[in-house]
């Protein structure tokens, strides 16, 4: 029997009492729409203390997808307030059937999910892609790397994913270059903070990923789109 994931009869119900999807008015444009569900999977830090990975991979996948003309991604601070809002408990590992519900109750024709493995210096990347309308398995990836190399592999994974679609890659984008360990630590933890409402040390979170690695799109963007939001109220 499969480790499936755990959808609340609560979010359930009030999905099927909802009249339309989620996000369904969100765009006019005709245009396939990804939603990028949080990657199963924690690392440990330094002082021992585990870090959830999996969440850092998630942004950061939606950050390279973003840039992407043909697809419009959904952000995940979007995706996790939705998710709140209905009320819907997700526990263990994400399996396509829970995709496919978690897709229907949002709208959206493809959703993304996968597991992160660290194991020392060595990280592991298993993604998987389902088609929300037909329910067919669109992508199977598993990539492996030197954890320095993680922002490597979430482009090598976004262009593998965008290629499925038929899409171009970005006709130009910043080198990538590898992320030290402390940036992508401190990465997830600013994450980590944003979804728990903690906004001021999700914030210093992303300020030191900057201060490690300057280049680090995922918490540049993170810190612009938090700190616009200060002057009308955080999220």
């Amino acid at each position: 029997m499969r480790k499936a994931t755990a959808l609340s009869l609560l979010a359930l119900l009030a999905a099927a009492a909802s009249p339309r999807p989620l996000l369904a008015q969100a765009s006019s444009r005709d245009l396939p729409t990804v939603a990028v569900m949080d990657f199963n999977g924690f690392m440990l830090g330094q002082t021992g203390n585990s870090v959830p990975i999996g969440k850092a991979v998630s942004s950061m996948l939606v950050t390279e997808l973003s840039g992407r003309e043909g697809m419009r991604v959904i952000e995940r601070a979007q995706l996790h307030d939705l998710l709140q809002e209905q009320r819907l408990a997700l526990s263990g590992r994400v399996d396509e059937g829970t995709a496919i519900e978690v897709g229907q109750m949002l709208g959206v024709q493809y959703m993304v999910f996968g597991n992160v493995t660290s194991i020392v210096q060595q990280v592991r990347l298993d993604m998987r892609a389902v088609n929300v309308e037909t329910s067919e398995v669109l992508e199977v990836q598993k990539l492996t790397d030197q954890v320095d190399a993680l922002l490597s592999l979430v482009v090598k994974m976004a262009d593998l994913f965008s290629a499925k679609l038929e899409l171009e890659p970005p006709s130009a984008r910043p080198a990538v270059a590898q992320i030290p360990l402390q940036a992508t630590i401190a990465f997830s933890r600013g994450v980590d903070f944003e979804d728990r409402g903690e906004l001021e040390e999700a914030m210093e979170m992303y300020r030191m990923t900057l201060e490690i690695y300057p280049d680090h799109r995922g918490a540049r963007r993170a810190l612009d789109r938090l700190e616009e939001s200060e002057g009308g109220g955080l999220r």
